[in-house]
Parts: structure tokens; sequence; C-alpha cells
């Protein structure tokens, strides 16, 4: 049951609402466009901040869905409600809808996070907010976000969650950014207008 229930989170993370807004409100394959990936960011770039805001909400949702049932049905079991939220996160970035290819995983981890610890929540905005302000880059930003997620549960979440969700959803997300840290040696990381 226990497996069945890990590859049931995998899966509820898999599910590609970037593509599938795309594609049934705007008759489009999202991965032709902009940077070609699912997710909130490039869905907003290129078909509007409605369908992006859509899209961030739909997959946050991923996160919370997979933590809060996990904790409904694995009460006090930290391990496996950890290990629900980080496995929401890789089915996201790795959707076997789109053959293994997804999202970046930052708006799952967050709705994961919400729901694991509500302040390492409010440390991922405020930190997202604040560098992406700043530089006007999104993929800055997520990074500061997630790493402040990762220090304020060392500090202040169980151990489990910091190994079984903290360390390898970061780790994840970062890989998942590779691209993006390509084009920002380069110069060539697009950036949001302020107007």
């Amino acid at each position: 049951m226990l497996l069945l229930w890990l590859f049931g989170v995998f899966m509820m993370g898999a599910v590609p609402w970037g593509y599938i807004v795309a594609h049934l409100r705007f008759h489009t394959d999202i991965r032709e466009h902009g940077s070609q990936n699912i997710g909130a960011t490039n869905v907003a770039r290129t078909l509007g901040i409605k369908a992006g805001l859509a899209v961030l909400a739909l997959d946050a949702l991923k996160g919370v869905a997979a933590v809060g049932l996990a904790q409904v049905f694995y009460p006090h079991q930290m391990w496996i409600i950890g290990i629900s939220g980080f496995l929401a996160i890789l089915g996201h970035v790795f959707s076997p809808f789109l053959r293994f290819r997804g999202g970046k995983g930052i708006a799952t981890g967050l709705g994961g996070v919400a729901m694991l610890s509500p302040g390492a929540a409010i440390v991922a905005v405020l930190a997202f907010a604040l560098i992406a302000g700043t530089t006007r880059i999104v993929s800055v930003g997520s990074l500061g976000g997630i790493i402040g997620v990762m220090v304020w549960m060392m500090f202040f979440a169980s151990f489990a969650y910091v190994w079984g969700f903290a360390v390898p959803a970061v780790l994840l997300t970062i890989w998942a950014h590779r691209k993006n840290w390509g084009r920002l040696i380069k110069g060539e990381e697009p950036r949001f207008s302020k107007s």
C-alpha cells in the first residue's frame, strides 16, 4: 500500500497543468513557445498573466494535495509525509505524461512547503519577491526562495522533513534550472518588465 501511495503522489505531481491549460484554453502547445517550459512563468509570458496565475495555483495545489493527503492517511509518519511532497515535485519535473519532461518544480514545491512548514513558505515568498523584484529575473528569485526554504527548515523543521523533502527538493529544482544558470552566465537570461 505504501508503494502504491508513493506512486500515486508522483503521478499526482506529474499532471502537466501548464500544458493542459494552454491546450484547452488557447489551443496551443506551450512547449513550442518561449522557454518551451510548461511552468507558470512561461505560460504567463506567452499566454498572459491570468493563464500564468491559473497554472501557478494548479501546480501549487499538487504539492498541497500530496502533503495534505499524506498527513491524513499517514499521520505522525513524518518521513512519508516529507517524501510525498518531494515525489510530487519529482513527478512535475519528470512527467510521464510528457515523456518524462516537465516543469521546474517551484510552484509544486511551494504548495508542499506551505503544508510542511508555513514559516518556510513565507520565507520563500519574501526571498523570491525581494530578489526577483531587485534583479527582475525570475530564476534568480526562485533560487533565493528555495535556498531560503532549506535554511529555514534546517532550523525549524523535523529531520525527516529536511532530508525527506527540503534537501532533495532544492537539489532537484537547482538541477531543473540548469539551462537558466547557463543563460545567466552568458547574460542572456530574460528579465521581466516592471511596467
